[in-house]
């Protein structure tokens, strides 16, 4: 197996803004207010890409916002599994950011599968 390269956060950061940019217009307009970080904590998640807040459409918690909403794209443990080849690395970027607005949009983890995500 090939060496995985070393991805600065830079670099790692221009690939997900990438995935973002090639959302469709009216996707990019609901995830204004949602940050979308890029983290190194995908090994002790076991994951590529997390959805943490309450949801799209969601009841808001104890009545006053409930959770701040955020996408992370971990890129430890993508650059770990697909930093060899920079066109995988980039190709699991978008399906890990696609996947993780799926839940943001209220998907469960067997609608977004349902859905190619």
């Amino acid at each position: 197996m090939a060496k995985s390269r070393h991805y600065s956060e830079q670099e790692f950061e221009a690939l997900v803004s990438s995935a973002l940019d090639e959302l469709p217009e009216e996707f990019q307009r609901v995830l204004e207010h949602v940050a979308v970080v890029v983290s190194d904590r995908g090994e002790e998640n076991h994951a590529y890409g997390m959805y943490v807040g309450s949801r799209l459409g969601a009841q808001p918690f104890f009545g006053g916002g409930g959770l701040p909403d955020e996408i992370l794209i971990f890129r430890d443990t993508l650059v770990r599994d697909f930093g060899d080849d920079p066109a995988r690395l980039r190709q699991q970027v978008i399906h890990t950011v696609r996947h993780e607005v799926g839940h943001y949009l209220g998907f469960d983890e067997k609608g977004v599968h349902e859905l190619g995500l």
